[in-house]
């Protein structure tokens, strides 16, 4: 029986010549074997690498190891003949349609005492290879660090006639643990993503770096704007480079892009696609050139395909066999009425708007049913789309996302709509996400084939890769997918585990069925771990569920330790943090910011933070990375710290007369015993560097803001210290030698402000000193504009703040600036003038006060 596709696998490995009623081909009988592996002589590095795979398999399945040769040697009477060699024809009856079977395509057949695995000598005869040691020897590669390899004594094929060709001719399931070579083409995944080399017959790949959103690449605003606005597009009358795209009507734009990107191509002129695609934004160009194409074709499809039609053209003429691909991405999804895509151009569609809890031509969610007309209007204009698919929730790897009754579904559709490449968007930073590894597999033999079966497959994957465990497993995942079967229920990739349509209930019970299933497999080391790591999602969504405790830490022994009782959110999180740190390389959701965050607070709550020891001239510094990049510690070698750990010293960006508090995770590394550089940025506004070291004037810090955008922004840096001298009720400072002024509040007063006006500081020392105690620290103001030194006595909590607060500046694109000062202990001070804290309030006096939000 010949078939376009076969199904990919069978629950039981087919042995025995006595269960068939054609003719079977014993490869080894009782752990030996007569066959020989037989390549062409002029065998691709794939072709190669298929036979040691076919040899390295059989000989873990059988015990017996299978000699390779080659087919300038007599044919063995008993072979497995590898790709198209000089006997095929013969044993074949005439020579195969390698033009059919295309680059990834094998046909495999039966012939007496021989076995033909037929392919190109790009990818087909390799993958033929894992066709007929998945399905015929019950080999499963799960993942890249799990594999089921059965024994058998004896193996032996039934008769096979069976022709396999790919659904799309580009299939990437782009999960992090596909992008492992050998497990990428044992699962027959050929993306631009996955680290496939020579021996794996490479893959279909983006050239020249030129992936997605690559306008600004090809045109940096940064080298064009300043001379050429023109270039970029004018919104609302204005021509801006902030968040904008290109002018795509601008003669000059199409005649620089094209140069540069054929510049490229020749650079790297091995690619079949090259991406010339529109930046992941709106502000769209709505000059009147552009405008016009675009309410012409009632798209802004339309002045994109207009644009990159002209620049595939230009390509063509030196390289007529590159496509150029580009995005039909939100605002450019609905296709022209009357443009069409060059031969060479591939329009790329993206479902990120959509829902994804059934198929997209089932489901009546209003965006879903502007997708499928749009995804049938592009199928009329072009044999090429590709389709850029979301299949995980992004803002929350972890979190249960229940669209696995979409997935089929939409892979069929997309087949029947033209679709040449299927980019399946995963979690694609880190191992583990919420089903990663059963998600990734499946997609990859939906990509190969859509009508395999599904259900066969999951109960397939759940048996080997959690054996014992699986049918706890299977309980609790039938259940989630059932969660988003309602009609009222959108999935979409951002959705929280706190969203309706999950109850405490579900999280609770789900829990216990994990823990009941990885109590079944705890003497199965492999499987415990597949478990463990499987039920994180759960523990997740219980945290994110859950309000966490109010957190305080004790810094001591230079480390900041939580000074927490416990609680079922601690718990939970000690519980999630052991499996987390177990699992190694797990990422909870595509914003860095988001996963660092989160980490933050239940290492703040599990094992406290550990921070940077500086030491040098004298004095001793501590630093933590996770706490804002705060400056903890300041004294003198033996001597007491003269900042509150709980607050620290940093520099700030001050938006708008505000103070920014926000406590940012840094990068931390060391430059020797005495100095450190801190790094922070914030997406789309700066990045902040941290220069800190202790020379013989005491504790410098520098911070330097560049600039993220990519038009003018004001930064306003802020110096803040939580100073302990002994006593947060008073407090005396001076500038230079000048006079002391004192602040005294009472006991029973919260705050007391003091300050010095900013045109008396620059260049010059200020001392701010305990009245009570003596105690006092220094700072070195630079010679540069300040506008004042805002003096806090935080009462309540014992401490001098200190916040010096320096004047706006206006950032171009790209550009930095810097403020540095020095702060030194000076122990006890003789001169400071003596007060004395009163208890209460003097009745001659009102004091309002408001400790619940800033007013000022």
């Amino acid at each position: 029986m010949n078939r376009r596709h076969g199904m990919l696998l069978g629950l039981v490995a087919l042995l025995g010549a006595g269960h068939h009623a054609f003719s079977a081909l014993t490869l080894v009988e009782k752990g030996t074997s007569d066959a020989v592996i037989v390549t062409p002589a002029q065998a691709s590095p794939s072709q190669r690498y298929a036979a040691e795979e076919f040899q390295r398999f059989t000989q873990r399945m059988t015990g017996a190891l299978l000699p390779i040769q080659d087919d300038s040697a007599p044919l063995p009477e008993k072979a497995i003949l590898l790709g198209v060699t000089r006997y095929t024809r013969t044993l074949l009856g005439n020579d195969p349609d390698m033009r059919q079977l295309g680059d990834d395509g094998f046909m495999l057949k039966t012939r007496g005492t021989c076995l033909l695995i037929v392919g190109s000598p790009v990818r087909g005869t390799l993958y033929g290879v894992y066709e007929v040691l998945e399905r015929y020897g019950g080999c499963r590669w799960y993942s890249s660090w799990f594999s089921v390899i059965p024994r058998h004594e004896t193996w032996t094929l039934p008769d096979i006639d069976d022709t396999q060709i790919p659904a799309f001719v580009m299939r990437e399931p782009f999960w992090y643990d596909m992008f492992q070579g050998d497990f990428a083409a044992r699962c027959r995944a050929n993306g631009n993503r996955m680290q496939l080399d020579e021996k794996h017959g490479g893959k279909i790949r983006f050239g020249a770096g030129l992936f997605v959103h690559t306008f600004y690449r090809l045109m940096p605003p940064s080298e064009f704007f300043a001379d050429h606005p023109e270039y970029y597009s004018e919104i609302n009358g204005k021509r801006t480079a902030e968040r904008a795209q290109l002018c795509l009507t601008n003669p000059d734009v199409v005649r620089i892009l094209s140069e540069r990107l054929l510049e490229r191509i020749r650079r790297d002129p091995g690619a079949k696609l090259y991406s010339v695609s529109q930046n992941d934004c709106h502000g769209e160009c709505t000059c009147p050139a552009c405008r016009a194409i675009d309410e012409r074709e009632g798209s802004h499809a339309g002045s994109l395909i207009n644009f990159v039609n002209q620049v595939a053209a230009n390509v063509e003429k030196e390289f007529p066999d590159v496509w150029i691909e580009t995005l039909a991405y939100q605002y450019t999804r609905t296709p022209p009425k009357t443009i069409r895509p060059r031969h060479n151009v591939v329009p790329r569609l993206c479902t990120i708007e959509c829902d994804f809890s059934l198929p997209l031509n089932v489901s009546t969610y209003p965006q879903d049913r502007r997708f499928v007309k749009d995804i049938e209007g592009w199928s009329a204009l072009t044999d090429k789309l590709y389709i850029w698919d979301y299949t995980t929730n992004f803002a929350h790897y972890l979190g249960p996302h229940p669209n696995f009754p979409c997935l089929q579904g939409n892979v069929k559709f997309f087949r029947d709509n033209h679709v040449v490449g299927l980019f399946e968007q995963g979690a694609y930073q880190g191992r583990h996400a919420e089903f990663a590894e059963l998600r990734a597999w499946i997609l990859a033999k939906l990509l190969w084939n859509p009508d395999a079966d599904v259900e066969a497959l999951t109960t397939d994957f759940m048996q080997g890769y959690y054996g014992k465990a699986a049918p706890l497993v299977r309980r609790y995942f039938d259940r989630l997918q059932a969660v988003g079967q309602p009609e009222d229920v959108i999935i979409t990739i951002w959705g929280p585990p706190t969203a309706r349509y999950f109850t405490d209930e579900f999280f609770e019970s789900s829990l216990e069925l994990w823990r009941q299933a990885e109590e079944l497999v705890r003497d199965d080391p492999q499987r415990l771990y597949n478990v463990r790591m499987s039920s994180l999602p759960v523990y997740y969504a219980l945290l994110c569920r859950l309000k966490p405790p109010t957190t305080t830490h004790v810094f001591r022994n230079e480390r900041f330790e939580p000074d927490d009782k416990g609680g079922p959110y601690t718990t939970l999180a000690k519980e999630f943090m052991t499996r987390f740190d177990e699992g190694k390389n797990i990422r909870l959701a595509e914003n860095a910011a988001r996963h660092d965050a989160f980490l933050n607070r239940l290492r703040a709550l599990t094992t406290g933070y550990d921070t940077l020891h500086l030491e040098g001239t004298g004095l001793v510094a501590n630093v933590c990375a996770q706490l804002g990049g705060r400056i903890c510690r300041l004294a003198t070698k033996g001597g007491k710290n003269v900042i509150d750990p709980s607050f620290g010293v940093d520099v700030v960006n001050a938006q708008s007369g505000y103070l920014d508090a926000d406590e940012s995770i840094f990068s931390v590394k060391a430059k020797g015993p005495n100095a450190a550089t801190l790094t922070h940025s914030v997406r789309h506004r700066t990045t902040e560097e941290r220069h800190i070291d202790l020379g013989p004037k005491g504790l410098r810090l520098e911070s330097v803001f560049t600039s993220r955008k990519m038009s003018d922004q004001t930064v306003r840096p802020v110096f803040r210290a939580a100073l302990d001298l002994g006593e947060g009720a008073a407090v005396a400072m001076r500038i230079g030698k000048g006079p002391w002024k004192t602040v005294v509040a009472a006991r029973d007063q919260v705050l007391c402000f003091a300050a010095l006006p900013g045109k008396d500081l620059a260049g010059k020392t200020v001392t701010i000193a305990s009245p009570v105690t003596k105690r006092a620290v220094q700072l070195a103001v630079p010679a540069m504009p300040t506008e004042r030194l805002q003096v806090v006595c935080d009462v309540r909590h014992q401490r001098i703040l200190a916040l010096l607060l320096f004047p706006a500046r206006t950032l171009a694109a790209g550009a930095s600036c810097s403020t540095s000062l020095v702060m030194r202990p000076l122990g006890s001070l003789d001169d400071v003038p003596t007060v004395a804290v009163p208890t209460s309030h003097e009745a001659s006096r009102i004091v309002v006060e408001d400790c619940l939000f800033s007013i000022g």
